[in-house]
């Protein structure tokens, strides 16, 4: 029976837990959370699905103070608990493979060390920036690889910064490119409060330039009611995703630039868990962005935002205030 651990028993925590519920082989999970309210929560939206009944389920208020070996630790929480979250568990017994929500830590340092850390331990390691293992969008990749193309996002309080590390991975997934510059000298100040308490964020617009000329923007409206819309184009595709409604449109030079409407469906996060896990226990490996990757493209995203609050603020941050 495989081992995993869920640290971090919140809203995306609980959907993770949900969608363990489909893996087939039989799984021995733990659930870890402080507060109890949030594990009671998390244990009645698990048992509230149908699926896999093989599996036992604990839920603890804190890490166990030794473990055997554990398949997959998954780590849901807030950007500025993970890197404690991570040394806890690693100083107390092994994790093979190891899957970390985004934004990954508010400080710079974190990256690195945990970092090290990581090598040290051999824990394989995952960034849930989770566009391309959408069937949908990870599918784009054919029609753009080794095209110079043009990436476009809008919509209305979507959470501008919490989502821009996916459409930018979602850029360098389909590039095969890295490294980017930042422009925030279109974002509006000052910053707004995140929905998740003691973090900011950003509206306004936010654009990227990789290296081999692929470019980004990305737009937040601070009013309304605007649905989210990708759109990508390159000199022979243009595509439209219309994620309101799981259709997405593409038109082809080779076929006259004709539109064809296509299902383009954005699975929930229960449901892609799942998949991400059962790959990982399977094949030892997933299609979600390695760490050492995910490092380079949060770095350059956070210090300029960093640089761009300091920029306006007489209060100066020391770390990157969003999660």
């Amino acid at each position: 029976m495989k081992s995993i651990f869920i640290v971090g028993a919140g809203q995306l925590g609980s959907r993770h837990l949900q969608a363990l519920k489909a893996v087939k082989s039989p799984l021995d999970i733990t659930v870890i959370d402080p507060s109890a309210l949030s594990l009671k929560i998390a244990q009645e939206r698990y048992e509230g699905i149908a699926g896999e009944k093989t599996h036992r389920v604990r839920y603890l208020c804190e890490i166990p103070r030794s473990f055997d070996a554990v398949d997959i630790a998954i780590i849901p929480s807030t950007s500025n608990v993970r890197r404690e979250i991570i040394e806890g568990i690693l100083s107390r017994g092994h994790v093979q493979n190891m899957i970390l929500e985004k934004l990954l830590f508010n400080h710079r340092d974190d990256y690195f060390r945990v970092n090290d850390l990581l090598e040290s331990k051999a824990v394989k390691t995952w960034v849930n920036c989770s566009m391309r293992t959408m069937p949908f969008y990870a599918g784009l990749k054919s029609l753009f690889q080794g095209s110079q193309f043009f990436y476009t996002v809008t919509g209305s309080q979507f959470g501008l910064i919490t989502n821009a590390v996916h459409y930018i991975d979602h850029m360098a997934y389909l590039s095969g490119e890295l490294s980017y510059q930042l422009d925030s000298s279109l974002l509006d100040y000052p910053p707004i409060a995140s929905k998740r308490q003691g973090f900011l964020e950003l509206n306004g617009t936010l654009s990227v330039k990789f290296t081999n000329g692929c470019t980004g923007t990305f737009t937040c409206f601070r009013e309304g009611a605007s649905p989210v819309m990708v759109a990508i184009a390159s000199p022979d595709v243009l595509v439209m995703s219309k994620e309101w409604e799981g259709k997405a449109l593409i038109s082809k030079k080779s076929e006259n630039w004709k539109w064809n409407e296509v299902d383009s469906p954005i699975p929930y996060q229960s449901q892609m868990t799942s998949d991400v896990v059962t790959s990982i226990l399977t094949k030892g490996t997933c299609n979600l962005v390695e760490y050492d990757d995910s490092l380079k493209i949060h770095l350059t995203l956070l210090e300029g935002l960093q640089h761009f609050l300091n920029g306006k603020s007489e209060n100066k941050y020391d770390l990157f205030p969003f999660t």
